[in-house]
């Protein structure tokens, strides 16, 4: 997207003017290293380095062209290094340096730290509270997996969100999304639900909301009213036009059928017709993953070892595959006895 944007968009135009602006691939040649050195973890994440490649600045992800170029602004303004701003914070904290510290933090994957320094931000600067939430529960939400913060911290977080009366509608549903995806990931689902049901009430008639809104609708009916049927279908729904011969589009639906346990036989089926469309072995090999799955699920772990084979022998460098291939494996042995 940033990718796009940085030969259109003329508020990135702007900002770089102030700046030398280096593109790196840090999966190819010296890029390698350069991600080393600077201890790049995820794409797209942005550095500002001084005249002796000391870092003054870093982000990860592209926030859109307005919060992206006042990052870069902020890093013109102030060029001491990470190291020295951590000092200057210590003996006066301001919310310039907690933002900033917080964004370099949340690049070098201090989930932790991030939230720490942002939530001081709120504090230094309550008109900007509804901004640091956002930025508070996405270093959560991405926390969370390695388990920097709990789910009840993160609802603690969200409730905040939930009560506040500057609040839209779009950020209750924002809200319930990311609780879907933490708790559902934890195995407490459950956990999400009182959120789901309110943003679909603060968002109900809201046209801009509609696609992000059907995706609670779709989680409603599976697990608040327990009609898949009704789910199946707003799934469908919810799929763009020609989904059915794109192979992404195909194994994104069968991957959550078998995330749900429905429509089990359909997905399969689709599964392996996305198999036959992928265009490269490396996608064939995730969707051939997804069908043994499926499979795995209805019972029959004969075949998903065999899809499961098929899957190491178009990509035999995949250790994932081979761990899912001795799974399927012992669960035939467990059903011959």
């Amino acid at each position: 997207m940033f990718a796009r944007a940085v030969d259109s968009n003329q508020v990135i135009k702007d900002a770089l003017k102030n700046v030398i602006f280096l593109h790196n691939d840090c999966e190819k040649g010296e890029g390698i290293e350069v991600a080393k050195k600077y201890n790049v973890r995820g794409y797209p994440t942005f550095i500002m380095v001084n005249a002796d490649g000391e870092v003054s600045s870093s982000w990860i992800g592209y926030p859109g062209p307005d919060k992206w170029a006042s990052y870069v602004d902020a890093g013109v303004k102030d060029t001491r290094t990470v190291v020295q701003k951590k000092a200057a914070y210590e003996k006066d904290t301001t919310k310039e340096l907690a933002c900033s510290l917080a964004n370099s933090a949340s690049a070098n994957y201090d989930f932790a730290g991030a939230v720490k320094y942002f939530r001081k931000a709120r504090e230094l600067d309550p008109a900007g509270a509804r901004q640091y939430t956002d930025d508070i529960l996405t270093n959560m939400y991405y926390g969370s997996r390695g388990g920097a913060f709990t789910l009840d911290e993160v609802k603690n977080e969200a409730d905040f969100v939930m009560v506040s009366s500057e609040a839209t509608a779009e950020d209750k549903v924002n809200v319930a999304q990311m609780l879907h995806g933490m708790a559902s990931q934890m195995g407490e689902v459950e956990a999400a639900l009182p959120y789901i049901s309110a943003a679909l009430i603060a968002s109900e008639g809201l046209d801009d909301l509609a696609d992000s809104r059907l995706e609670l609708e779709i989680v409603n009916a599976l697990l608040v009213e327990k009609d898949t049927k009704k789910a199946l279908g707003l799934k469908r729904n919810s799929m763009n036009d020609g989904w059915q011969e794109d192979p992404a589009a195909i194994n994104n639906f069968a991957w959550w059928c078998f995330e749900n346990s429905i429509n089990l036989e359909e997905a399969k089926d689709l599964a392996l017709k996305a198999v036959e469309l992928a265009p490269d072995a490396g996608q064939k090999a995730n969707i051939l993953d997804t069908a043994a799955e499926i499979c795995n699920a209805m019972e029959n772990c004969e075949q998903a070892v065999e899809l499961m084979q098929k899957a190491v022998e178009l990509n035999p460098e995949k250790k994932y595959f081979k761990t899912q291939l001795a799974k399927f494996e012992e669960e035939v042995q467990k059903k011959n006895g």
